[in-house]
């Protein structure tokens, strides 16, 4: 198939016109994606550039809004990774180095590392095409060199121990570090193993309020994960081109999921501050039970509506950061104040 068929305009996922071999080709594409992440072998997914078409507008799109809720929560903290150097390790059509490229000033040079040289040539046109002043290089910066920022996406579930070694290498370099990957409960655990080997060379900027060992790791809680829902932006609720992918599918575009870490390096780490509450509270009425994260652990808290009336309808969005200073008497929380307007 040219690489040309039904295609105007990679920006725009309404240019793209799948044919019904294209549903049937994402489908592919989204079963070897689930069984890599399940540990199954998968040396390349990729057959032709329509394959990336296809990707880059759909699976890559909804990493693309993960990846947008994180820089965005790093911007509301004020800890915004910055520098001129990025390697996007794994990058797949680019769509990290994008987002990050869109979102933070001041990027020069992008690595674009992958398995799939494929990829890597599909991901510097989709670049070039954001910013043409960029340097791009398909490999990664020699040992001698620093990083400013190393990403990595939807990676950590894949990795066998050669790569996960080369990706530690990586971030031994880096300045920043930022992975963000599926919110299933074995990724989550993974990358909260990989948080915990990363940790003692770098502060942790989020979703965690404080550097000390992950409370979801802790004896006890191994059906326990840290994952959080991204909101999804308007446009995958009222474009005709993500209904049908949905339906096709049998995506529920109202689920988004993810997990992630970020890191600086630096010799002291933040102090503590607040809680962060993780996945979606559970609302019953009059009252709402969170699994609140902060230095001590994670503990199952609960917040009636009388103690936090103007607070309490946030609970039940989608997508909100919900990052506290919150006083408590046993399990029930009677202080709740935001410390960012998420």
């Amino acid at each position: 198939m040219s690489s040309t068929d039904n295609w105007n305009d990679e920006s725009d996922p309404e240019a793209l016109l799948p044919t019904a071999e294209d549903w049937r080709r994402l489908a592919e594409l989204r079963e070897s994606f689930l069984a890599a992440e399940g540990g199954k072998s998968a040396d390349s997914y990729w057959r032709s550039r329509r394959d990336f078409e296809l990707y880059d507008a759909t699976f890559a799109a909804r990493i693309g809004w993960k990846w947008d809720a994180v820089l965005r929560e790093l911007a509301l903290r004020g800890r915004s990774p910055c520098g001129a150097t990025v390697v996007d390790w794994g990058c797949g059509t680019g769509i990290a180095a994008r987002r990050y490229v869109a979102s933070v000033a001041g990027v020069k040079h992008v690595h674009l590392c992958d398995r799939s040289k494929q990829a890597t040539w599909f991901a510097r046109e989709a670049l070039a095409a954001l910013d043409s002043k960029l340097k791009l290089t398909l490999h990664a910066p020699p040992a001698d060199e620093p990083i400013d920022i190393l990403l990595a996406s939807h990676v950590v579930g894949e990795l066998a121990p050669q790569a996960l070694d080369e990706l530690l290498a990586l971030a031994a370099r880096a300045r920043f570090v930022i992975l963000v990957e599926a919110g299933s409960r074995p990724v989550s655990r993974a990358l909260g193993a990989l948080r915990e080997r990363l940790k003692g060379e770098f502060d942790v900027l989020a979703p965690c309020t404080h550097s000390a060992s992950c409370g979801l790791l802790a004896q006890g809680r191994e059906q326990d994960w840290c994952h959080f829902f991204a909101r999804p932006p308007a446009e995958a609720f009222t474009s005709p081109f993500w209904r049908r992918f949905s339906d096709e599918l049998g995506i529920d575009l109202r689920a988004l999921p993810y997990a992630f870490v970020a890191l600086e390096r630096r010799p002291t780490p933040a102090p503590p501050r607040g809680a962060r509450i993780l996945g979606r509270p559970r609302l019953l009425k009059g009252r709402a039970l969170l699994e609140c994260c902060d230095a001590s652990g994670v503990a199952a808290r609960t917040l009636f509506e009388r103690d936090a009336k103007p607070l309490f309808k946030r609970l039940d969005r989608s997508g909100e950061l919900l990052l506290a200073d919150m006083r408590c008497e046993g399990e029930r929380i009677v202080e709740f104040t935001p410390l960012v307007d998420g």
